[in-house]
């Protein structure tokens, strides 16, 4: 079924119709009708706060089209995701090129609807920053980070909302002890010392690279079984293996730590899930069959704990 009629058979007289622009295939190219998706997918092309590389709004099509030529059987979880789960793909937010609290607005309000409707929120980014508004309606989770970068500046080249403020923001609505940071390797001094004052849980690249499983068994145990929003910049990968991001930093995780990882964070209790910082202009694909790889094999953990 077309995700347009998808969208008008079940977004009819609500407020998030709107919002959403249909895109035809979705993820994976196997769109359910929404009213039988355990998951629901929404492109999020915000790409308005960069400050080196631009071209995060092309990311939602990029990571679709490399969804599309990989296997929807894995391996490691033995799990064909589109036989476990239904997915549906409602399209793309429409921005509001110059006011990003109004986009927040609308990122929050279709987040809150797909949660409402039991499903499971999928954002495609985008710029960091989504991640901010899309935690609103989830005020009791933890956010796992995983992501070069601490993004915890009170506010960067006067913007206090960007993608290098977004954790600090978070931090404003939530507790410091749920909010834990994987894959760090680049901050500034002030964001160091501000994390060290707050307690901020931290696993450094180095330390997820020396045994990504163990890393990921601690992070379950401190979580449990509470509600977890996870966001995945994907420039946590080193650059070798995701050329094409907002903001390359050298030293990061391999494809294959990253995937031990979040085989072991899909396992979660997920409220939602977001993947950030793409930026096509800059990839050879590496990038975005990387971030359709991490998905499915979250999707294929939460299928098996589904």
């Amino acid at each position: 079924m077309h995700s347009g009629e998808k969208m008008g058979k079940t977004c009819e007289g609500l407020a998030i119709a709107e919002y959403l622009i249909p895109v035809k295939p979705g993820f994976g190219g196997f769109d359910e009708p929404y009213d039988r998706a355990s998951v629901v997918f929404v492109g999020v092309p915000l790409d308005v706060t960069s400050s080196y590389r631009s071209g995060m709004r092309f990311a939602p099509a990029s990571i679709r089209e490399a969804s599309a030529n990989l296997e929807t059987y894995l391996l490691s979880a033995g799990v064909d995701v589109f036989e476990r789960l239904g997915i549906s793909d409602l399209g793309d937010l429409r921005i509001a090129p110059t006011d990003i609290l109004e986009t927040g607005r609308r990122i929050e309000a279709v987040v809150r609807k797909i949660n409402y409707d039991g499903k499971l929120p999928a954002l495609l980014g985008g710029e960091h920053t989504i991640t901010y508004f899309a935690l609103q309606p989830f005020p009791d989770a933890f956010l796992i980070q995983l992501d070069a970068h601490r993004d915890l500046r009170e506010e960067y080249m006067g913007d206090r909302v960007c993608h290098a403020t977004v954790m600090r923001r978070v931090l404003d609505k939530m507790p410091a002890d749920r909010l834990l940071q994987v894959g760090v390797r680049s901050c500034s001094k002030e964001e160091d010392e501000f994390a060290r004052e707050c307690g901020i849980q931290t696993y450094t690249a180095e330390e997820v690279m020396e045994n990504p499983t163990v890393i990921a068994s601690k992070i379950r145990e401190r979580v449990g079984n509470s509600p977890a929003y996870l966001t995945i910049d994907i420039d946590v990968l080193d650059p070798a293996f995701a050329p094409g991001v907002s903001t390359p930093e050298p030293g990061g995780l391999t494809t294959v730590d990253a995937l031990r990882i979040v085989r072991e964070l899909g396992r979660l209790n997920l409220c939602a899930f977001d993947v950030t910082e793409l930026a096509p202009p800059y990839d050879n694909g590496a990038a975005a069959f990387a971030a359709g790889k991490i998905i499915y094999e979250v999707l294929a953990s939460f299928a098996k704990r589904d």
